[in-house]
């Protein structure tokens, strides 16, 4: 029975299918084969992920689950106050959020969050709708090239279960996973606008699939990406008059990325700005880049079967290798012979050889770590080839064994197929989630009311965030958190508080509990008790069981009437910091240390002490004297003729700073904006917040404050007679994003509605 009666008047039905034909080629000859093979893809995602398929249960990975939960948490947060939050106090002391590439701004999280509201559902639904979508493609990509559907089929079982695939998208890397899905979709238009001479609606379609994946957060794989666009460029322009092929090439490149760029232009303009800032702004090192790169020993696991589990793999087991070798037999065919130069392309990209040498000179691939990554391309190649070779392999089979019938020979090498591939790749784990009340040490936590921040001494390094953002659902920050981009500032703080003055060092961050999988003995720490052993939580290592209070915890707001203020270029200024933090004279409740690369407008009578930490202008000299004159302290006190600072001056100065302190009330405190009560009160307003390391954040009390970098890493304002002090993140970046990106998709919504009027009127004037 046809869903569809011929009697069934739909309005416009056909007109839109036949639109749809044109602007989308997959959807011609949408016959009963293309719909049972996509039927038996989808039906293989539920068996293969059927573990995740449950309200309790979420895929048994901390890596990139942490991350994704962290964001769905920030999002229902954002739905119910009805505003976006950019900006997140729960990770880093606080951050950009939507800023970070890896981390999703759109997606299907985001669309099964709006429809179910539960993280853990939207993110196993959206696990196994990418798991869908990455075989769906690699069909219709197939289909681009030949239009064999079974050869299709058997394209899109092995980029589904590959190596890569197991070992890298579904190992709780979600943002990857959702890359790993629309990369061949984006590929696919953008081989079609080469191929047609109306290029413009299939160029157009490309961008947008790469808008969906930067939307995703699937940065990671768009460098590959980019390596894939280009090797089919070679090959589409070979053979071809130069000239005109150019061309063409040029101005669809132009069209994927004015739409691609344009669309994701709130995601992207941010992210590039939050790139800038963070360790990835001078690029990694060539080690680091590297990572642990593919050695040809190791080659059978890479391509063929990783039984014997060996880092990274994206292999395609033994059949599928077959079909690959089969392949061989239709080498002259251009998208064959594409396939094969990809495919050693991909290897020699990812060996420590002159090919990654050479591309990490490259802007893009400087910035990246572990180049094995670039076996994805490995991942997307070798399907394609086996499915050139299942046909040719079929025909020969069916000789040999007397089989007629295609759909008995194909029945049987797909049995082959997910057979070795199943074996090989296992079934993804699930686990049984856990309420974060559960724990019990979350639960003692969480009865604390105020305002606070806690260090999890379990995660052994410095990046690493507690298991699946259990501590943010409580509303509960962290003074570490997850991203794959940090901050080396921030990183070195950590580093030098664990090693020299933790309790002081961390308090000054607002941390109040410190957690910990062994005993310490930290002076300033006060231990309250152990707790059950969580390790068998499956949240990693995440919760302790031992519990101690920072004693030197400072709050998440104060003011202090007594201050510091270092002059000089930030490196040398952040090393005099350090000096004074570190030295045990300094009382952060007794004054702040300001950081500034000139005098600019700033009131110098503000301060009590100001430290050269470089040589000043002949403009300043004359504001120095006066300050000097009127009984500041001033180091080294060049008018003195002194060009050095001693340890006495340090310590007698910090002696002579015997201030006042006070806890300041939180009037209001969300992720986008904070406002203090200050009854005007005068002095400097601390807030233990990273406020003033990024761009975008405003504050007004009596008009606008300066955002001052305070104790190294914190922020600071001076106040005076204002009742209240109002700190607002405004990013440019992200405004200017958005209206790019609106407008990006209106002209395109409007060009398609064009397309659409267009071939409506074409299909009245033959129907006439």
């Amino acid at each position: 029975m046809s869903f569809f009666k011929k009697d069934m008047h739909i309005p416009q039905f056909k007109t839109l299918i036949n639109a749809l034909g044109q602007l989308l080629p997959m959807f011609k000859k949408f016959d009963k084969e293309n719909i049972t093979f996509i039927a038996l893809l989808f039906l293989l995602s539920i068996f293969f992920l059927h573990n995740i398929i449950s309200t309790t249960k979420i895929m048994n990975n901390i890596h990139h689950i942490n991350d994704v939960a962290f964001i769905s948490e920030n999002l229902r947060q954002s739905l119910k106050h009805g505003e976006l939050h950019l900006w997140t106090p729960y990770y880093y002391s606080g951050q950009p959020l939507y800023a970070q590439p890896e981390y999703y701004f759109l997606d299907l999280n985001f669309i099964y969050l709006l429809l179910f509201g539960d993280i853990y559902i939207a993110m196993n639904l959206a696990a196994i709708t990418y798991f869908f979508l990455s075989g769906l493609g690699m069909y219709f990509l197939f289909l681009t090239f030949k239009d064999d559907k079974k050869g299709a089929f058997i394209a899109a079982l092995l980029y589904m279960f590959n190596g890569y695939m197991h070992s890298f998208a579904l190992n709780g890397n979600l943002n990857v996973l959702a890359g790993y899905s629309l990369i061949p979709f984006a590929f696919m238009f953008f081989v079609k606008a080469l191929q047609s001479k109306n290029f413009a609606p299939n160029s157009i379609l490309s961008g947008i699939f790469i808008a969906l994946q930067l939307f995703a957060g699937g940065t990671l794989l768009v460098p590959y990406e980019m390596a894939l666009f280009g090797v089919y460029s070679l090959f589409y322009l070979f053979g071809k008059r130069l000239s005109k092929s150019a061309l063409k090439l040029f101005v669809v490149g132009i069209i994927i990325f004015s739409v691609s760029f344009g669309i994701s232009a709130v995601k992207l303009l941010p992210g590039l700005e939050f790139m800038s800032l963070s360790n990835r702004s001078s690029g990694v090192s060539y080690q680091e880049y590297l990572g642990y790169p593919i050695e040809i020993s190791n080659m059978l696991h890479v391509v063929v079967t990783n039984l014997v589990s060996i880092g990274m793999s994206a292999s395609i087991g033994i059949m599928g290798f077959i079909l690959l070798i089969f392949s061989l037999y239709n080498y002259r065919k251009r998208y064959v012979m594409f396939s094969l130069a990809l495919l050693i392309f991909s290897i020699l990209m990812a060996m420590k050889g002159p090919v990654a040498g050479l591309l990490f000179k490259l802007p893009v691939f400087s910035q990246l770590r572990h180049i094995e990554r670039a076996i994805f391309l490995i991942a997307l190649a070798a399907p394609i080839l086996a499915g050139a070779g299942f046909a040719v392999f079929s025909e020969k089979m069916k000789r040999i064994i007397k089989i007629e019938k295609d759909a008995i020979m194909l029945s049987i090498i797909v049995l082959l197929i997910l057979i070795e591939l199943l074996l090989m790749q296992n079934f993804p784990q699930a686990t049984e989630i856990t309420s974060p009340k559960e724990i019990p040490i979350n639960g003692y936590i969480s009865k604390d009311a105020g305002k606070f921040r806690t260090i999890n001494l379990a995660l052994s390094t410095l990046v690493g965030a507690t298991g699946y953002n259990y501590l943010a659902q409580l509303g509960i920050s962290e003074i570490k958190g997850g991203s794959g981009i940090w901050f080396n500032e921030y990183l070195q703080y950590l580093s030098i508080a664990q090693q020299a003055a933790p309790a002081r060092l961390w308090g000054m961050l607002n941390n109040k509990y410190v957690i910990s999988d062994k005993e310490l003995d930290i002076p300033g720490l006060r231990f309250i008790g152990k707790f059950q052993d969580c390790k068998d939580c499956t949240i990693w290592e995440a919760y302790g069981p031992y519990l101690y209070e920072n004693l030197e915890f400072m709050p998440r707001a104060y003011i202090v009437d007594k201050s510091i203020l270092i002059i000089g270029s930030s490196q040398n200024a952040q090393q005099i910091a350090y000096s004074l933090i570190l030295n045990n004279n300094f009382d952060p409740k007794k004054s702040v240390i300001i950081q500034k690369g000139s005098i600019g407008s700033d009131k110098l009578e503000r301060y009590n002490s100001v430290i050269l930490s470089d040589a000043v202008g002949s403009d300043e000299i004359s504001r120095l004297r006066n300050y000097a004159d009127n009984g500041g302290i001033l180091l080294p006190d060049i008018f003195k003729n002194k060009d050095s600072i001693s340890e006495s001056d340090i310590e007698n100065m910090l002696k002579s700073l015997n201030g006042s302190f006070e806890e300041i009330e939180i009037h209001e405190y969300e992720n986008n904006k904070a406002t203090y009560n200050l009854n005007n009160k005068k002095g400097f307003l601390v807030l233990s917040e990273r406020f003033s390391n990024f761009p975008g954040w405003e504050a007004s009390g009596k008009g606008k404050k300066e955002i001052l970098m305070a104790n190294v890493i914190t922020t600071a304002i001076f106040v005076g007679n204002d009742e209240k002090i109002t700190l607002e993140y405004k990013p440019k970046s992200f405004k200017n994003g958005a209206i790019i990106s609106s407008i990006t998709i209106i002209l395109i919504m409007l060009y398609f509605a064009f397309l659409y009027i267009n071939i409506k009127s074409r299909g009245g004037k033959n129907k006439a």
